[in-house]
């Protein structure tokens, strides 16, 4: 992690601010002598004034930021391989093309277990036909004999009617009643044979041959559709690693599905800064190679355990990606707020500066610099928060101090001044 240096050069040298700041001075004379810059130079309007920079204090909120380096990395990634062995014969995508789930990607031939499928097929129907077909015989034998029973019954009794009224002879009588016994004789015989059709079809031996042919058969298909590879989720191919013709065999990564909307910004935290990170700080992200864009976010998954042999712990970030922007491997800065104040006097970084005794600042008092001694509380690249004698909102401070600067010089501010310090938003 890198934390945003908080002590800018405050004070130092800087040659071509010295030689800048003499050319200023020569200019300045000479307006002088031609009677002064605009507006005046000094409480007279016509003596010597040192030009400066200066901006005025503001009050607001100011927040200072941490910044870390991480990685996108994909929301999802699949390495897709085949537990078939064969010919690939067509490959669907090339990289960086986006899928979607269950298209197509790698055929493998099958046309040998296509064979195989067919003659598992034939065994599993050659079994199930041999089941039940006694079965269906004893069935049918059965419905038929209790047909002709039925009948025979029907006649007897008609028959014995008959004679009592003198209409058939005995003969005819014994005739039907005979008939009638062996057609229930051939119906009990009928179902007897049909229970045990029905006990046959039942035998563990002939139910185990044909769950084994049935088992047979589903394994080939399920290995017929294993030579059809499809993209486990939509996303891009990210690695193609086989062209039509090449052999694929089982364990063999024959292509790679990464899904890139949304990523993650995988990143560490210092130990240090767990005081104030924590699953749903916000953060800003930025990525070397796409300027001027910031993405927002989250922390979604912070780890409880540091790296080994570390003080820094894993955080993971997931960022919205529908235009494909972040891609995977790239580098990513991570910010994210330390400490936040609101309704705090704030001065532009630029004009506080470093002491021996701690900081100071030089500000516009009737005209001429006065310098000042400040406290600062937080402070970020723009601004920082001040206090001390003198200081409120309005009051000018200097920007371009330096050692040619002294307490009590007229200074002059400069046409070109700013506007004020930029503040940081507030969260």
């Amino acid at each position: 992690m890198q934390q945003l240096n908080q002590s800018s050069p405050r004070g130092a040298v800087r040659p071509l601010l010295f030689f800048v700041v003499a050319a200023l001075i020569v200019a300045t004379s000479a307006c002088a002598r031609k009677g002064g810059y605009p507006g005046g130079a000094g409480p007279g309007g016509g003596g010597f004034a040192f030009p400066v920079a200066a901006a005025p204090l503001t009050r607001g909120g100011i927040s200072a930021y941490t910044s870390t380096t991480g990685s996108v990395v994909p929301r999802l990634t699949g390495s897709l391989s085949s537990v078939a062995s064969g010919t690939v014969l067509s490959v669907g995508a090339q990289i960086g093309e986006r899928v979607q789930k269950g298209q197509l990607l790698v055929q493998i031939d099958d046309s040998t277990l296509r064979a195989q499928e067919a003659q598992a097929a034939a065994n599993y129907d050659q079994q199930r036909a041999s089941a039940q077909g006694g079965t269906s015989t004893a069935q049918a034998n059965l419905r038929s004999a209790q047909v002709a029973n039925n009948n025979a019954q029907l006649t007897l009794q008609r028959n014995r009617t008959l004679y009592s009224q003198g209409y058939v002879s005995k003969a005819a009588l014994d005739d039907a009643t005979n008939a009638a016994a062996t057609a229930q004789a051939q119906l009990a015989s009928a179902q007897v044979a049909a229970q045990n059709a029905s006990l046959s079809s039942q035998n563990s031996a002939a139910v185990a041959q044909l769950q084994a042919a049935q088992a047979a058969l589903a394994t080939v298909q399920r290995q017929i559709a294993q030579t059809r590879v499809s993209a486990p989720f939509d996303g891009v191919v990210t690695a193609r690693n086989v062209d039509p013709g090449s052999l694929a065999a089982p364990g063999t990564v024959l292509m790679e599905v990464s899904q890139l909307d949304p990523v993650y910004i995988d990143t560490t935290i210092a130990g240090s800064d767990l005081g104030f990170v924590h699953v749903g700080t916000p953060v800003n992200v930025t990525v070397a190679g796409v300027d001027g864009r910031t993405w927002h976010g989250t922390i979604r998954y912070l780890n409880l355990a540091a790296d080994p042999g570390t003080s820094v712990y894993k955080a993971r970030i997931p960022i919205s990606n529908p235009d494909f922007t972040l891609r995977g491997g790239m580098v990513a800065n991570v910010q994210y707020a330390q400490a936040h104040k609101n309704n705090v006097l704030l001065a532009p970084r630029a004009a506080v500066y470093q002491t021996p005794a701690g900081y100071g600042m030089f500000i516009i008092d009737q005209g001429k610099a006065k310098q000042v001694d400040v406290n600062v509380g937080i402070e970020n690249d723009q601004v920082a928060e001040v206090s001390g004698p003198g200081l409120k909102p309005g009051v000018q401070a200097i920007l371009n101090h330096s050692v040619l600067l002294q307490p009590g010089t007229p200074v002059q501010v400069l046409p070109s001044q700013p506007a004020g310090p930029k503040q940081t938003a507030n969260r």
